[in-house]
């Protein structure tokens, strides 16, 4: 554009130069005649006007122009706006745009130029979340290097959520505002939703959450290409703390071929921003994660093993936080009295927070008799997590098997022993106080497999009473940790442990416990309003379409506690 004023003026001063009478060599040139004097005029003219039509009626280039500002309002729209006019005809081209990224090239599908404002508006294909692109004018397919800018990706967001209001859990469509993006994680909220903590969760993932959990249980996977996971705030009311959903994990088309349900397409999980915080515990999201990473691993296994996935997120919990105190507290506890009426490990009741604690109890108190944290891994790594497998591996690696271990973790409980068979290690830290014992004045309680209690009674020994079913084994601790496993069982200042030693895991038959002997309780039971809650409604089951069954179960569960507490 310059160039061409600058040819313009040029050529009219030449022009103007040219009708002087001046020959340039001293002399004095013959005046013009009439009819040469009209003829310079003319050209004169002619040259003027020519100049003042290139100063005033040229076409742009991209010499004098700038990018002002890039943004991307959605998914699928990047808009640049420049600063001085473009051409027009070269802003409206789609082959004038190209954008790049570490993460490849962003597709452009079509291009508006709005003239009056000096902005193009770009459809693209779907931008990958919390990624920074790069858009470059080009020139005849050359970049022009000065007509550069970068933005982020997807200012809104438009995903899908599960309405857990709902028993068939339908999906639903939310708008959601990105809030945030760290090193291994983006973070969009739904509108409406703003919550506190946000860079704090952030900090907490990309630092500890997601370096710990893929160094102990596997590599995350990356199906949306943009080596973050998608941390969805929700409002979810009161129905939950945070889920996982594994039809993301899997392309659209797959999914409503296979189910009929959406896909978002992308390694995500969801967080319930609607208390006002986002996490502020630390708590949440690494338990997600877990199932997230568990899913990579096992996808939608079946049977599903619910102590082995559940446990094993909320072991995550305790690898990233360096330590289980609201469970194991909420354990010793036993607000309700479920543990202490002898609660199975492996028979899973949803929406039962108790059944979380002792599923990571058991899985701590086995990585505490083999090599600490690092073991949460390997029982990661089992196929299944089925009885059977554990059961396998423990013969592996302790010579032992999965009834005499389990029995031996819940001694440990009450012993805490600073090393050895009764103890933790350094991966439970107790608070003081019993473990959870049966209720005052109960004689016996009936026990699943892979269930036990403990009874208080005033007499030192105690012995089989006859009536106990066939699996049924029992253990006298002193109050001085010493273990008796013969009966009579010395007990004296202690406890008598009660344990279903019966290997069934498909049918779960009770049995008889015994002693006929009446308990004296160590504790009141039952919580008040507005005191401790159990929190385990807050962690639906994973998302699985091959079987609802947990799901709904989960609901049930959940609408009846929801009702008792007035919600």
């Amino acid at each position: 554009m310059a160039l061409k004023r600058l040819l313009a003026v040029l050529l009219t001063i030449g022009l103007i130069t040219g009708c002087s009478s001046g020959s340039g060599d001293g002399t004095i040139d013959p005046v013009p005649t009439i009819e040469e004097q009209g003829s310079a005029k003319t050209g004169m003219l002619l040259a003027l006007l020519l100049a003042l039509g290139l100063m005033t009626d040229w076409t742009p280039d991209w010499e004098d122009v700038e990018i002002d500002s890039v943004r991307a309002p959605d998914e699928y729209t990047v808009k640049v706006a420049f600063k001085d006019k473009p051409p027009a005809d070269a802003a409206a081209a789609l082959e004038t745009y190209e954008i790049d990224s570490e993460k490849g090239f962003l597709l452009i599908d079509a291009v508006e130029y709005d003239a009056a404002l000096n902005i193009a508006t770009l459809t693209t294909k779907r931008q990958k979340l919390g990624i920074t692109y790069t858009v470059t004018i080009l020139e005849e397919a050359e970049p022009l290097d000065w007509l550069r800018a970068d933005f982020l990706s997807a200012e809104t967001a438009s995903l899908w959520a599960t309405d857990f209001g709902d028993p068939y859990f339908s999906k639903y469509k939310i708008t959601a505002d990105r809030a945030a993006v760290g090193t291994h994680c983006v973070v969009y909220m739904e509108q409406g939703l703003n919550p506190g903590g946000i860079d704090e969760a952030v900090a907490h993932f990309d630092e500890q959450a997601y370096p710990i959990e893929t160094e102990l249980y596997i590599d995350a996977p990356d199906i949306d290409d943009n080596d973050r996971i998608l941390l969805l705030g929700v409002d979810g009311q009161y129905y939950f703390g945070g889920y996982f959903d594994g039809t993301n994990a899997y392309r659209n088309a797959y999914t409503m071929l296979q189910w009929g349900i959406p896909s978002n397409e992308m390694d995500m999980v969801y967080i319930n921003a609607f208390f006002g915080d986002f996490d502020s515990y630390h708590t949440v999201i690494p338990h997600e994660f877990g199932h997230l990473l568990y899913h990579e691993r096992h996808g939608f296994t079946y049977p599903y093993w619910a102590y082995h996935d559940e446990g094993l997120a909320e072991c995550a919990t305790r690898a990233v936080n360096g330590g289980y105190p609201y469970g194991v507290d909420f354990y010793m506890a036993d607000y309700q009295g479920l543990i202490g009426a002898g609660l199975s490990l492996v028979n899973w009741t949803w929406a039962l927070y108790e059944n979380y604690v002792v599923a990571c109890l058991f899985w701590s108190y086995l990585a505490a008799q083999l090599d600490g944290v690092e073991s949460y891994g390997d029982f990661f790594d089992l196929d299944t997590g089925s009885p059977a497998e554990v059961d396998a591996l423990i013969g592996d690696l302790l010579g032992s098997d999965f009834p005499t271990v389990q029995m031996e973790g819940m001694i440990a409980t009450w012993v805490q022993a600073d090393s050895g068979t009764y103890s933790y290690g350094d991966m439970i830290e107790f608070p003081p106080g019993l473990p959870p014992t049966v209720r005052d004045g109960v004689t016996s309680v009936d026990l699943e497999p892979f269930a036990g209690t403990y009874f208080l009674f005033p007499e030192p020994l105690v012995n089989y009473p006859g009536t106990e079913g066939p699996n049924i084994v029992y253990a006298g601790i002193s109050g001085q940790g010493n273990v008796d496993m013969e009966e009579p069982f010395g007990k004296g200042g202690g406890a008598l442990l009660v344990f279903n030693s019966n290997f069934e895991f498909s049918a779960f038959p009770a049995e008889h416990s015994g002693p006929d002997l009446p308990a004296v309780a160590s504790r009141a039971y039952g919580y008040e309003r507005g005191g401790e809650v159990p929190r385990a409604w807050l962690d639906p089951p994973p998302i699985n379409p091959y079987d609802q069954g947990p799901l709904r179960r989960w609901h049930e569960a959940t609408r009846l506690r929801l009702a008792a507490e007035g919600f």
